[in-house]
């Protein structure tokens, strides 16, 4: 097991990497993995709950196809695959005590708890690449996401450290191309 390292309550890292192995393990496997083009963990923005996604290279076809000019959303937003939410069973426990520490701590804890359980999951998803529970072909992304939030600058570093640098570099411009048509 890698360890993860983030201040975090150790308990809750270990849940985490537990319920993302898990859950990922259930639906990816050597015989299934050509199949799949994204692996994602997100969270939501209060950081009180986080969850898996995955995508498939049919199910990235069918969306590309019908909105081609928004081709790269499709490929970078968990909100949009195709196995969205899968495995939540795995996530119950650790969502309940996240949910729990949310609840009555002041504004500075919760920030700083969040920024903590966001760059657990980053943790989390190196580790199961470090530990080849998540084996991606060159052009299959990992990613982690935060619903309601957006922070350009973090989301491009989560993403350079889960990808290659050629798909680091297609989610920066990607990026820069949204920013310029908002």
């Amino acid at each position: 097991m890698t360890p993860i390292p983030a201040p975090v309550p150790d308990a809750l890292r270990v849940g985490l990497l537990h319920a993302a192995r898990n859950a990922f393990t259930d639906l990816v496997g050597p015989a299934r993995s050509a199949r799949h083009c994204g692996y994602a963990l997100y969270s939501d923005a209060a950081a009180t709950s986080v969850g898996c996604a995955v995508n498939t290279r049919a199910h990235l076809a069918r969306a590309q196809a019908t909105d081609p000019e928004d081709a790269e959303y499709y490929r970078w937003t968990p909100g949009e695959w195709a196995l969205e939410g899968f495995g939540h069973e795995h996530f119950a426990d650790l969502n309940r005590r996240l949910l729990d520490l949310s609840s009555g701590a002041r504004s500075s804890e919760l920030t700083t708890r969040r920024g903590d359980v966001f760059e657990a999951c980053v943790a989390t998803l190196e580790a199961l690449l470090a530990e080849g529970v998540l084996v991606p072909a060159p052009d299959t992304v990992v990613v982690f996401a935060v619903s309601d939030h957006e922070d350009p600058a973090r989301e491009s570093e989560w993403i350079r450290r889960l990808n290659p640098p050629s798909l680091a570099r297609r989610f920066a411009l990607w990026l820069q191309d949204a920013e310029a048509r908002a």
